[in-house]
């Protein structure tokens, strides 16, 4: 159950779990609304229940009502939450159907004062993706140690192989860049939480310091055109190509380095493909970088600030050999850390665990 199909990780993370479950012989249903992304789920043929789940009271009472009915209770081993309203629903439902109910942690950082503590319920028990949302599940939301287990989110290396130089090459000429530039690349919403900007910033400091660096950005969202008039506004149109949504393993092969400027996320699958292609990764320290980051060996962290991040930038570009060496680390921790498979192994262990212990279960 979560609010919907909406851009961003969580629909990644659903869409893939739950085809990868299928692919095993388990059957998954996902309950929200219909968003921009619904095409992932409906060309994976995974079943999905239209239902208000990120509505006011009334329409969270309408998709349990809806829920109730669609939904045969004996069909069901376990409820898996995402976002607050989804798992008050969920709770309701797991009430009335005697079924353990599990969350799943995305964001750190959201709201714990009243009324907020008062309406959120991290299931039975919570899975959190990162040592660092486990630390805030435990910190901040007092949910108890020996109710969270940790599980990264993984990434299917079959669809990220690794690259050579004649790919990297290939990629350069189909989006008509030389081969013997210096490329940083980013991938995401250029919304907040995203920090998009930030990479003018990597682009002018980079070229102030005499590096022939491009910085490819791919993606979209509510702020792409406040992006393209301060990429105007700084004389960076030149050094900065602005690319629509789409596949991003081009940008990864033609890159030498992915950048995450983000203020917050949840792990960012990003990250992980980029490394899985041979990309090392620069990023702040959001949650998923204790998973991903093994410094100076997959890549590097910064605090969260503009003035660090960059600095950290320009002094990885001007070095292209480490960064290729960075990059057969990423590669190979990915595949033997941060795999598909591995989530879905622990993530279906954890679910029968739940459903044998009903210690879990809430009267």
């Amino acid at each position: 159950m979560t609010a919907g199909s909406d851009a961003g990780g969580v629909s990644r993370y659903l869409s893939d779990l739950a085809t990868a479950m299928l692919q095993r012989g388990h059957h998954s249903t996902i309950a929200g609304r219909k968003g921009a992304w619904h095409d992932l789920f409906a060309q994976r043929n995974i079943p999905w229940i239209e239902a208000p789940l990120a509505g006011g009271w009334l329409g969270l009472s309408r998709a349990r009502t809806m829920l109730l009915k669609q939904i045969d209770p004996d069909q069901v081993d376990v409820i898996h939450v995402h976002y607050r309203k989804s798992a008050l629903v969920g709770r309701w439902l797991a009430r009335t159907w005697r079924k353990p109910l599990l969350f799943t942690l995305h964001l750190t950082g959201i709201p714990m004062t009243w009324p907020w503590s008062r309406l959120s319920d991290f299931g039975d028990h919570t899975h959190a993706p990162s040592s660092e949302a486990r630390r805030w599940l435990m910190d901040a939301a007092r949910v108890p140690e020996d109710r969270i287990t940790l599980i990264p989110h993984g990434v299917d290396a079959a669809k990220f192989p690794l690259s050579d130089e004649q790919d990297q090459t290939a990629a350069r000429q189909s989006l008509g860049l030389a081969p013997d530039q210096i490329v940083a690349a980013f991938v995401g919403r250029f919304d907040e939480p995203k920090n998009e900007s930030w990479m003018i910033d990597v682009a002018t400091a980079s070229r102030d310091a005499g590096l022939p660096v491009t910085v490819l950005m791919q993606g979209g969202g509510p702020r792409e055109s406040a992006l393209r008039r301060r990429i105007r506004q700084r004389g960076a149109a030149e050094i900065v190509k602005v690319l629509p949504y789409g596949d991003p393993l081009p940008v990864y092969r033609a890159a030498d380095v992915v950048m995450l400027p983000s203020s917050l996320e949840g792990f960012s699958l990003v990250g992980l493909e980029a490394m899985c292609v041979g990309r090392p990764v620069l990023r702040t320290r959001t949650a998923g970088t204790s998973e991903q980051i093994v410094e100076n060996r997959t890549g590097r962290s910064t605090p969260i600030r503009l003035d660090q991040f960059v600095a950290a930038a320009v002094d990885l570009l001007g070095d292209r050999a480490h960064l290729q060496r960075m990059g057969r680390q990423a590669a190979r921790h990915v595949r033997e850390n941060l795999t598909l498979a591995r989530q879905v192994d622990q993530t279906t262990a954890l679910y029968r665990q739940m459903i044998e212990d009903d210690a879990w279960m809430r009267e």
